[in-house]
């Protein structure tokens, strides 16, 4: 996914005549891609210890939270969307150096001001009507609190429930909308710029 962006990154303005893909809009040329994270927080755990395998994973999880880092900062603008989820969005699950990066936040009820704030920012603490703390009665199944970058303060939304049949519809429905990302890189690239040092072409 990183080498696919740098590509995009190096490519775009030849490719699309634009710096960001957002200016045209995707198209089966330059799709979307959508790399969505799910529990997330697995990926960047802090492994303590001294051994070789505590070592290891160490190393392991430094290397995600580089790469997702890679993906979400500069992803952007050529089309590449990272969504990550996560049960618990606290500094020590999701580093902050990504976290505050996202753009968009959305949070579920939160049992306590501290995860709220962990999920939202140090700001939800100034929108009580709209902190997740409030949304612990079975009224709110499906209700969550939303910020954006474009736009001050917070908000509440309603996602619907989607059952697991209806879901496997639309997605066996809409499947033939999906790629390989090997493919799309090779489609930026060209089959024979496979060992191109894209960090060199990027720069």
């Amino acid at each position: 996914m990183v080498e696919l962006r740098r590509a995009r990154s190096a490519s775009v303005r030849q490719v699309l005549g634009v710096k960001s893909m957002w200016d045209i809009g995707p198209s089966e040329r330059w799709p979307l891609v959508v790399l969505i994270v799910d529990e997330a927080h697995t990926y960047f755990r802090d492994h303590k210890g001294s051994d070789q395998q505590t070592k290891k994973l160490a190393a392991l999880a430094a290397e995600n939270a580089r790469l997702v880092e890679d993906l979400v900062k500069k992803g952007r603008s050529v089309g590449l969307l990272v969504i990550l989820t996560t049960q618990k969005s606290t500094g020590d699950a999701i580093p902050t150096f990504i976290r505050d990066v996202c753009p968009v936040g959305l949070s579920f009820a939160q049992k306590t001001a501290e995860a709220a704030v962990a999920a939202l920012g140090d700001e939800i603490r100034e929108w009580p009507d709209a902190n997740p703390i409030n949304l612990q009665d079975p009224t709110y199944v499906g209700v969550a609190s939303m910020n954006h970058q474009s736009q001050p303060g917070f908000t509440r939304i309603r996602t619907p429930y989607v059952p697991d049949a209806e879901a496997a519809r639309i997605a066996e429905e809409t499947a033939y909308l999906t790629a390989d990302p090997n493919a799309l890189l090779e489609a930026v690239l060209g089959p024979r710029m496979a060992d191109v040092d894209l960090t060199k072409l990027e720069a």
